[in-house]
């Protein structure tokens, strides 16, 4: 039998903890991917939110004049 942890052993290994590295970049690739889509869904929401107000500011200006 051979020992446990010996070189024979070291292939698999390693190439089970690459796949495991590569399945974590896939998941932190997805989460970066979805936070970018939300941070710009929520610029989208706050700049159409601004131009709201700014369209009300001056609708109101020129009601006074």
């Amino acid at each position: 039998p051979l020992p446990s942890g010996g070189v024979e052993g070291a292939g698999p290994l390693l190439q089970l903890r690459e796949e495991q590295q590569q399945l974590e970049l896939g998941r932190r690739r997805d989460q970066l991917r979805e936070a970018q889509q939300r941070l710009q869904e929520v610029a989208l929401e706050a700049q159409q939110a601004q131009l709201k107000r700014l369209r009300q500011t001056s609708e109101r200006y020129w009601e006074q004049l």
